[in-house]
């Protein structure tokens, strides 16, 4: 137990006072790399057992009555239960805990063609997560049935432990589908830095996803746009990544939170005909601001366009069109810890 004990506490006390998805969205988007945020619960179930709160997610922003989301986590005689409702389309959203594992479950069941079951017809999926904390590293299993439970499903595994190297003291694995014809995994080592005020998070690693896709088979003589110019080809791509995410304090009410990703494709295969894009980058900023007042806490998603025209973006009344939504056109959480 030693071992995630050690993963646990790296969060300090920051990952204590805020806690949601949208808080790690805007430091870099990895909730295994804040082992205290109660995000983790959905990789690493039994996280369940360390938060006792209640959460609103799409405050603010909800306006068909849609998107909005509520969670209730509560401990009681050692179990936790959790009932969380508005999540994708399930009818059934459940968490349990003992201390040292917990279990979720999720029951879909909806006739709209717009939400997970395309083409409109009936479905009645379930998914079971489970999780356990060991000796050897903290596990989260992840099983879910698709396309109305005809027989197509996905497996998926997470596993953190303190395993450390080089300038790294944890490592986190994660396999979205483990009965997939094409693999797809990611890696990456991190480490917490405590840098007076701020708590600054460094994860190194690796992306490979290797699918099933289309490219097109375009030539000079072909007339473009045709069925016969996309063929099904295997595709794949095998990516180095960084993350670095940084939660500084600015008073002992509120947080500033920046986030950036990184990464490199160092191979790759997209078809014959297809774009490769070996050797290219891509990287990403994220914002945002947290705020405590005793147990309760909201979390913000920040602009980019507060940097270029701060009073502007901050008042709404930017003369650049493009940054003249304000502080944020995100939807705001609002979690109560107790």
């Amino acid at each position: 137990m030693k071992n995630v004990t050690k993963i646990l506490t790296a969060a300090v006390l920051c990952a204590a006072l805020f806690a949601s998805t949208q808080r790690i969205n805007a430091l870099g988007g990895n909730a295994a790399l804040w082992p205290g945020d109660e995000a983790n619960i959905a990789a690493f179930p039994a996280q369940v057992n360390n938060h006792s709160f209640l959460q609103f997610s799409g405050v603010g922003n909800d306006t068909d009555g849609t998107t909005g989301a509520a969670s209730l986590l509560i401990q009681n005689d050692g179990t936790a239960w959790g009932f969380n409702y508005g999540q994708n389309d399930n009818w059934v959203n459940m968490n349990w805990g003992n201390g040292s594992m917990g279990v979720q479950i999720g029951m879909e069941s909806t006739t709209s063609a717009d939400a997970a079951n395309t083409d409109g017809a009936e479905a009645s999926d379930i998914s079971v997560s489970w999780g356990g904390i060991y000796d050897f590293g903290e596990f989260g299993v992840h099983y879910a049935t698709t396309d109305n439970g005809d027989g197509d499903a996905t497996l998926g595994l997470n596993w953190r432990d303190d395993f450390g190297f080089w300038l790294f003291d944890d490592t986190v694995v994660s396999v979205g589908d483990l009965m997939a014809d094409d693999l797809a995994f990611g890696g990456d080592f991190f480490t917490h830095m405590d840098a007076g005020g701020a708590d600054v998070v460094f994860g190194w690693g690796v992306d490979y996803n290797g699918a099933a896709g289309t490219a097109s088979n375009d030539g000079p003589d072909d007339t473009a746009d045709t069925a016969d110019d996309v063929a099904a080809v295997d595709i794949y791509t095998f990516k180095q990544t960084a993350t670095i995410g940084v939660e500084a304090n600015m008073t002992d009410w509120a947080t500033l939170r920046a986030g950036y990703n990184w990464s490199h494709a160092l191979a790759c295969d997209n078809g014959e005909a297809g774009d490769d894009s070996c050797g290219n980058n891509w990287s990403g900023f994220a914002w945002g601001l947290g705020f405590n007042w005793g147990g309760l806490t909201a979390d913000y998603t920040v602009s980019s366009g507060i940097f270029q025209d701060p009073i502007g973006t901050i008042t709404g009344q930017s003369l650049n069109a493009a940054t003249s939504s304000g502080l944020t056109d995100t939807s705001v959480t609002l979690t109560y810890s107790f």
